[in-house]
């Protein structure tokens, strides 16, 4: 059973008209009789949250005995549960006839169902309080969640840098949560580190991831106080995302990053260094433009490409 299954058998029970108009006809003696027939917690309060009748399923979560609570007020018993009744009467009130709440209280996670009886007059007469300890449930969605989150890494962060990764980016560029910054004029800027293969064979992949980290640690860093998403592309690429900014704003970033990067002395071997540039390549996308991912990424690196035949450490923004 699952959390939709309790959810699903509450509604049913708490709509069974036959159900509820017994409860209203029922002596109160007997009514405590039927109640502990029931086959899950529930209990009946007047409006002014006093108990009418209950069944221990439902004194079992307050670890007492079902004659003993019959009759005092729900203040008397548990804090909680009479402030979420509080919230509930005046939604009663407006004209809702259910509300459902999922509290947590006691080590444990319950689900609890709110309906209201009225008279002719549609005046609130008394309140069905149907409750289920939903622990269990509760801690296999959390596994699930976990579950989702592990694979949702999996497929959309860098495992090198933790960075959002080319598959973040696609997604990203096509989410509909983000149409409306997709209207704005949108700066994309490419960074390829320099002859990165070549300071991967020579000095290994371990310090190469040591140097993908530390750009990412830069544009963390850097970006911070900028509207910018930023992404690691493959091997030796990151891209930065920027928001309706101006060209001297780009560039400025640009250079910024530029800068960052090469300052940077790596640790290698033997106790030598050695210092590491980048290129950069600059797109820009128009207002209420579109460009698919494909388009955009052939863009992105040609600009890399002509930052790269003026030499390294250089940057070219392509023209609109």
């Amino acid at each position: 059973m699952n959390k939709v299954d309790v959810e699903s058998g509450f509604k049913v029970m708490i709509q069974d008209e036959q159900f509820l108009d017994l409860i209203q006809k029922t002596e109160k003696m007997e009514l405590v009789s039927f109640l502990a027939q029931l086959p899950i917690p529930v209990a009946i309060f007047s409006r002014e949250s006093r108990f009418l009748g209950l069944n221990q399923g439902f004194a079992d979560f307050y670890e007492s005995d079902a004659l003993y609570l019959n009759g005092k007020l729900l203040k008397s018993v548990s804090t909680l549960v009479y402030h979420q009744f509080l919230d509930v009467i005046p939604l009663f009130e407006k004209g809702k006839n259910e509300v459902d709440f999922e509290f947590y209280g006691r080590g444990h996670f319950y689900l609890s169902y709110y309906k209201a009886l009225r008279d002719q007059d549609g005046e609130i007469v008394t309140v069905v309080v149907v409750c289920a300890d939903i622990t269990r449930l509760k801690r296999r969605e959390n596994v699930l969640l976990l579950n989702n989150k592990k694979l949702h890494d999996h497929l959309y962060l860098d495992a090198v840098t933790g960075l959002p990764n080319k598959i973040a980016f696609g997604q990203f560029l096509i989410d509909p949560e983000n149409l409306d910054l997709m209207t704005q004029r949108i700066s994309f800027l490419k960074i390829d580190l320099d002859s990165f293969k070549k300071f991967n064979q020579f000095n290994s992949y371990t310090c190469g991831d040591k140097v993908l980290e530390k750009v990412a640690e830069i544009l963390t860093e850097e970006l911070s106080q900028d509207n910018a998403k930023y992404f690691r592309m493959n091997s030796a690429n990151f891209v930065v995302v920027m928001f309706d900014a101006t060209e001297w704003s780009v560039l400025t970033v640009a250079e910024r990053l530029k800068c960052a990067i090469a300052q940077q002395n790596l640790e290698l071997a033997g106790n030598s260094t050695e210092s590491l540039t980048a290129c950069i390549g600059i797109v820009h996308k128009a207002a209420n433009s579109v460009l698919s991912e494909d388009e955009l990424l052939q863009k992105m690196g040609e600009a890399v490409q002509q930052a790269k035949s003026q030499g390294s450490n250089t940057i070219y923004m392509m023209p609109e």
